[in-house]
């Protein structure tokens, strides 16, 4: 008898329609006396998707991208045991945006529903703690993570990192518990630096100080502080080699890698510290900036969109969030 595994059923996106190139962003810092051209080289940014539309959410983002894997999977809300939502930048925080998002497709009324707030590393954790739980209760057939975020809007229009990096999206994944060995979850890992957890803030200072009257507007924002990420990504490259050792692979058995897409020369440092070949890193932030969260979905939907994976293909998903803490998930597509 096969042992039970948990496997991605699939995975699908949505974005804005607006898409905003580097050319309003480099005349909107060129009137603060600021040259941005250097900074979007090193993050490869060349557009990003910004909604225009005073409507949309991230909650709103991840209902959309929860419809579309619903069709393309053929499964039907009624079947989800699990919803989870992810984001930095939460439409609410009560009730949960799951609940919201559980309400929205008509879920049933014994599914696991919840929110999960690790930042930008936020749907890696998801998959990893979810793909766990599923091993263990077999009552959980359907899990659906969601993940979405408008960081743009919350950056301060001065601050050249988060303003200029940032573009909106949702993903939304489905997982399915099976007998099948020979497929799923393999293992993971996490790392964690807590002496840089003062650099990202969001808001910069803090919820309970939110309503003050005196506090100025962009103390309501991102505060982003400069700060070394050499070790973070250093511990990506050890974290994946160490990782696959521990479970008899090699770097030549992995397909493809998706990581945080925060900038192109991460991702490029990450290769080449693991002395891997550039095709197996998908990069979409030159379309799509920034998107937080959902960053290595996006990429992984585009692979799987250009056929450059198919089912059986070991793959490596990577994000770090602010603190800062990475996490690591090896999966069989």
């Amino acid at each position: 008898m096969m042992s039970a595994n948990v496997k991605i059923c699939g995975v699908a996106i949505y974005h804005p329609d607006n898409k905003v190139g580097n050319e309003y962003f480099v005349k909107h810092f060129e009137r603060q006396g600021k040259d941005i051209t250097g900074l979007l080289e090193v993050t490869g940014r060349e557009t990003r998707y910004l909604s225009n539309d005073p409507h949309e959410n991230p909650l709103t983002m991840g209902i959309e991208a929860a419809k579309r894997v619903l069709y393309q999977t053929g499964i039907d809300s009624a079947e989800l045991d699990m919803i989870v939502f992810s984001s930095g930048t939460p439409e609410y925080v009560q009730p949960t945006n799951a609940v919201k998002v559980h309400h929205a497709l008509g879920g049933k009324n014994s599914a696991i529903v919840y929110d999960i707030n690790s930042n930008c590393v936020g749907m890696v954790v998801a998959l990893e703690q979810i793909s766990r739980n599923m091993l263990s209760n077999p009552n959980v057939k359907y899990a659906m993570i969601v993940g979405a975020e408008q960081l743009n809007k919350y950056s301060r229009t001065n601050e050249e990192v988060p303003y200029s990096n940032f573009g909106d999206a949702a993903a939304a994944l489905i997982l399915e518990r099976v007998e099948d060995s020979n497929c799923g979850f393999i293992d993971s890992s996490f790392y964690t630096d807590s002496s840089l957890h003062n650099t990202i803030v969001l808001p910069a200072k803090g919820f309970s100080n939110i309503y003050r009257e005196d506090l100025e507007e962009s103390d309501k924002r991102i505060e982003w502080l400069p700060f070394d990420t050499d070790e973070a990504f250093l511990s990506a490259k050890n974290a994946i080699e160490r990782l696959l050792k521990e479970n008899g692979l090699t770097k030549s058995d992995v397909k493809k890698y998706f990581l945080s897409q925060f900038a192109k020369k991460n991702i490029d440092i990450i290769c080449d510290q693991l002395n891997e070949d550039r095709v197996k890193f998908k990069f979409i932030g030159d379309e799509f900036g920034y998107t937080g969260t959902s960053s290595p979905f996006i990429a992984f939907a585009k692979s799987i969109e250009e056929g450059e994976i198919k089912r059986g293909d070991v793959i490596v998903f990577w994000s770090v969030g602010a603190g800062i803490t990475s996490c690591n998930v090896i999966y069989k597509y």
